[in-house]
């Protein structure tokens, strides 16, 4: 690398902005260009990227912040490298990155790309379309991401989730929708459900789905119905008895469906009333919410990103 591109969340705490100078300094120190350059707001639709040529960009952030680059970067050939400063990094972490964004920038001047296909979300009236490289999906866990902005989640951290996780468990009630699913076999399925999440990633957190970041699919996981004990048996099975894995069958007693799939299609049901609106996340950021006008479709894009990674 010889000349870098560093984007900086403006929206960060203080100590995470004291942080950005040592970042800057790592790379300087080895001969690199760095240019900072502080993101836009979220879909101001305002470019990121410098009109010049870039041998990586940096990003000294979380999810989100990846998320917004990758609208502008993808097809260009330019690798993205992270330094984890963000609530979530799931992304770091399927890339083998340190939690430790000095250590990280370290560890990135060693890093090689790896590519990455991605997936793509078409959502609202007027059927947009944004790229993600983690996760998708409608329900809960998309509401409470939702409410994390209310407890100032870029200063809070992971203490927003935890706030929005229990607020949601007094407040949230579980609305059904419709899916339409296309497994990589080419079998057709259709499913009412009150959770859905499409991953292209082999962790989020403690949480082993299935997925992994070169699969050319999305791996689904969807509860079907809209049980609270059943919501909570999924949780359950999934963070403390492995339920998704690759390499296990699913029980007879499995509470979400695990599918490998070139594309979903969710709806809302025709003349059901929904007291809230069902939320839409893709990379953990809040698209749209979901209506019988406007579906909202997820998929293979056909395109592809380099991200710099230590876990090859």
């Amino acid at each position: 690398m010889r000349r870098i591109a560093m984007l900086v969340n403006p929206v960060f705490s203080p100590w995470r902005r004291r942080t950005i100078p040592r970042i800057r300094r790592i790379f300087e120190t080895e001969g690199i260009d760095v240019r900072v350059i502080e993101t836009p707001p979220a879909n101001s639709g305002q470019r990121v990227l410098p009109d010049f040529s870039l041998d990586a960009v940096i990003v000294c952030g979380g999810d989100g912040t990846v998320f917004g680059l990758l609208q502008e970067i993808a097809g260009t050939g330019v690798p993205i490298g992270i330094c984890p400063l963000g609530t979530g990094n799931i992304l770091a972490q399927n890339l083998g990155i340190p939690r430790n964004p000095i250590v990280a920038a370290r560890a990135l001047l060693s890093a090689r790309p790896l590519s990455v296909p991605l997936a793509r979300a078409t959502y609202g009236a007027e059927q947009q379309e944004s790229l993600f490289a983690m996760s998708a999906g409608i329900g809960g866990h998309a509401a409470m991401m939702r409410a994390a902005y209310r407890y100032r989640k870029h200063r809070t951290g992971r203490l927003a989730y935890f706030a929005a996780g229990f607020e949601l468990l007094a407040t949230h009630t579980l609305d059904q929708f419709e899916l339409e699913i296309t497994t990589t076999a080419g079998e057709t399925i259709t499913r009412t459900s009150s959770e859905m999440i499409a991953v292209r990633v082999g962790a989020l957190n403690l949480w082993r789905p299935g997925g992994g970041l070169q699969f050319p699919f999305l791996r689904l996981a969807s509860i079907e119905g809209a049980s609270r004990v059943r919501l909570l048996q999924a949780s359950v099975q999934a963070l403390a008895l492995g339920a998704g894995h690759r390499d296990r069958k699913p029980g007879a007693r499995a509470a979400a469906h695990y599918e490998d799939v070139l594309r979903v299609q969710a709806r809302t049901i025709p003349g059901a009333r929904y007291p809230r609106p069902l939320s839409v996340q893709a990379d953990g950021e809040i698209l749209e919410t979901l209506t019988s006008e406007a579906p909202v479709t997820l998929e293979m894009a056909g395109i592809a990103v380099d991200f710099l990674s230590l876990s090859m």
